[in-house]
């Protein structure tokens, strides 16, 4: 029987973390430490809060750690009415520079991870009917109704940031059943609203495209365009595989590197399964940890005030010999030889 094959996007760290900044500072108001909702994952949320990009599985592998630890079921409608514009980044804030509300919709859907969205957001319209279809990346039942329930409510939040507090939706679709706290549903959105539904989706009258966004400005609008566009290329150059993630769990923790078993555990995989899959992309472990390290001995190399063997332990080997084979191994070069050509060597 062939083997599914892992969608390795799950794992890229191409997720920018404003959501889960926003989720931290919430449930530490509900008295949860939010350094809980990031042991053992390779980053803490000083990282977060400094725009460090993570991977889909990280993001829900910390909602659910918030949906446990803080006992609220509703906690993605209680975080989705307290966004605004600032909580969707770059993309929010180019949006609302556009002239209508149609244009900000297929700008915001066409940079929905920078903006740090955690499931793909599709537009349809069917006559008079405007139809924003949400679809989750990972079949995960435990944090789906978390999922939607942030996604429509802080995007209802953005459309009447964008075009007035007139602007209402027709009805609510949800592709799960009811939730213990389903009548929030209506509070918040206002409309009919109907679970057990194929899909999960946010019914707009079509009309609206064409309304106004309050702040547009054409030269904000095209700067904004630019920004966005160079932002997502400069970001896929690094972020596009599982070996990106590795590379990425690697690179924050301090020296020296993890082993493979503590990243897999911070990728939610398998030991055996992150071997195989790096296999599949034509890399290693190994290598990847290599390079990075070679990277790291030529810096410490070029300290001249480091003794070699300080630099030997900073790097994790047990002695300087080893780290020489090493550093021969990875540099074409002994660690001497590094030295000397340190700018000041």
């Amino acid at each position: 029987m062939s083997r599914p094959r892992l969608d390795s996007s799950q794992f890229a760290p191409d997720i920018a973390p404003l959501l889960l900044v926003s989720l931290a500072e919430l449930v530490e108001g509900l008295g949860v430490p939010p350094q809980r909702l990031c042991e053992g994952m390779g980053f803490d949320v000083d990282q977060l809060r400094v725009a460090r990009p993570i991977s889909d599985r990280q993001a829900w592998r910390v909602i659910r750690r918030a949906l446990q630890l803080s006992g609220r079921s509703d906690l993605g409608l209680e975080l989705g009415a307290r966004q605004s514009l600032s909580n969707f980044g770059l993309t929010g804030y180019a949006m609302s520079a556009m002239a209508t509300f149609g244009e900000a919709i297929e700008l915001g859907l066409g940079h929905q991870k920078q903006a740090g969205g955690l499931v793909d957001i599709a537009m349809e319209q069917d006559g008079d009917q405007l139809y924003l279809v949400a679809r989750q990346r990972l079949r995960d039942a435990s944090v789906l109704p978390f999922l939607i329930e942030e996604v429509f409510s802080s995007l209802l939040l953005l459309a009447r940031t964008l075009v007035g507090a007139a602007f209402r939706l027709e009805a609510v679709e949800l592709g799960y059943p009811a939730p213990a706290h389903a009548v929030r549903y209506a509070e918040v959105f206002e409309c009919p609203v109907r679970f057990g539904a194929d899909h999960s989706r946010m019914v707009i009258d079509a009309q609206w495209l064409v309304a106004p966004v309050l702040g547009h400005s054409p030269v904000m609008a095209a700067e904004m365009r630019r920004l966005l566009e160079l932002q997502q290329r400069e970001h896929a150059a690094v972020t596009q595989s599982l070996a990106a993630a590795v590379e990425q769990v690697l690179e924050r923790a301090a020296l020296p590197h993890p082993s493979i078993g503590q990243v897999a555990r911070a990728l939610e995989l398998s030991e055996r399964t992150l071997r195989r899959r790096l296999e599949e992309a034509g890399t290693s472990f190994r290598e990847i940890s290599d390079r990075l390290r070679a990277q790291a001995a030529h810096r410490l190399l070029q300290q001249q005030d480091l003794s070699m063997a300080e630099a030997s332990r900073q790097l994790g080997f047990s002695d300087v010999r080893a780290f020489r084979r090493a550093c021969k191994r990875w540099l074409g070069r002994t660690p001497g030889q590094v030295r000397q050509t340190a700018p000041d060597g």
